[in-house]
């Protein structure tokens, strides 16, 4: 059985998210100078949500609530959802940085994981990092569907 592209760059950035978050999780428990604070901020965060699988869904699934967002756009926009080229990835990005970055003021603004990003936002601020995040979930997936 052959996925379609979409769901296949869909499947693709879920699975890159919850790696990363995991990732994540082992990093904010990492006692070095070399971690940046606010990785380590996100100890709290990780330490009150006890399962990092979970954890793992909850970062998936916030990345596909925003991508999906930006397929829609993207092909009302540019009449393609999953970008194929180098072209159309770079207009796909066009949208995913302000919808990634305006996510995540929501997430932090709407306490949508609770007060529990807290200390993450005081050490980051919000925007700027989950739309980085996003972005480079979206350069993995392309070229993760690139070679297979």
């Amino acid at each position: 059985m052959r996925i379609s592209a979409g769901l296949n760059f869909i499947l693709a950035n879920f699975m890159v998210s919850a790696v990363s978050d995991i990732f994540l999780n082992y990093l904010s428990h990492v006692n070095s100078v070399y971690i940046p604070k606010p990785i380590l901020a996100l100890k709290s965060y990780f330490k009150h949500y006890d399962d990092a699988i979970l954890n793992a869904i909850y970062a998936g699934l916030t990345v596909i609530a925003a991508l999906i967002l930006t397929m829609f756009l993207s092909k009302l926009i540019w009449g393609f959802a999953t970008p194929v080229t180098i072209p159309q990835l770079l207009r796909f990005l066009s949208l995913a940085i302000p919808l990634g970055y305006i996510a995540d003021v929501f997430i932090y603004k709407y306490k949508v994981f609770g007060v529990t990003l807290d200390a993450y936002y005081k050490a980051a601020g919000a925007g700027f990092y989950g739309a980085m995040a996003f972005v480079l979930s979206i350069v993995f997936s392309y070229i993760w569907n690139k070679i297979i």
